[in-house]
């Protein structure tokens, strides 16, 4: 009976003996399987490379507006005397021989402008460059004809690498110095554009 207690003794000691080897060298083995300089496992940003492709969701929405106003008045009060009289402005003389004119004008114009674009569109961007922060430079565009019209979408800017998310996408709004750029060509876009007659028209009034 001693010996089975001294026996249950020992093992406990060994076992707490072990226990506190574990406890003070945990910190030494988690550093030999983590660097500081890798990023998280639990995070979906990844180290990109030149030539990679992101995918980038465009959603822009703009409303501009504008307006002026001009008003003038203009009054111009001219009165002479004559020293002479000539029959043929007798009419236009009073008895003290002269004469007085009164002209006025009014000129009042305004204008206004008002422009609201939307566009939504996904487009495959080129990683062009890594710089040293860990930002990528990515540029991308996209051709598309329907009906004898073409669209192209354009867009480039500086990404950085924990905005894009774990299925490789990423917003427009979260790209800095973002170029978005949208074009046309075929008979809508000639339709929009007014004829050289117009053109003179607006120029002239």
């Amino acid at each position: 009976m001693r010996i089975k207690k001294l026996l249950n003794i020992f093992l406990m000691f060994i076992f707490s003996l072990f226990l506190v080897n574990f406890i003070l060298f945990l910190p030494v083995f988690a550093d030999s399987l983590w660097n500081q300089n890798s990023p998280s496992p639990y995070s979906s940003e990844k180290t990109y490379k030149i030539g990679d492709i992101i995918t980038v969701l465009i959603v822009e929405n703009t409303n501009a507006k504008h307006k002026a106003g001009t008003d003038t008045d203009v009054k111009d009060d001219m009165s002479f005397k004559f020293t002479h009289t000539i029959n043929s402005l007798i009419p236009l003389i009073d008895q003290n021989n002269s004469a007085a004119f009164n002209n006025g004008n009014k000129y009042s114009g305004s204008g206004s402008t008002q422009r609201a674009s939307s566009v939504t569109a996904k487009v495959a961007a080129i990683v062009m460059e890594v710089l040293p922060n860990g930002n990528i430079s990515i540029e991308g565009s996209h051709k598309i004809s329907i009906n004898d019209e073409m669209q192209e979408v354009v867009i480039s800017g500086i990404v950085r690498a924990k905005d894009i998310t774990a299925n490789n996408v990423v917003y427009s709004y979260q790209i800095a110095n973002a170029n978005v750029s949208v074009t046309g060509v075929g008979v809508v876009q000639e339709a929009e554009d007014p004829g050289w007659l117009t053109r003179v028209l607006n120029w002239l009034f």
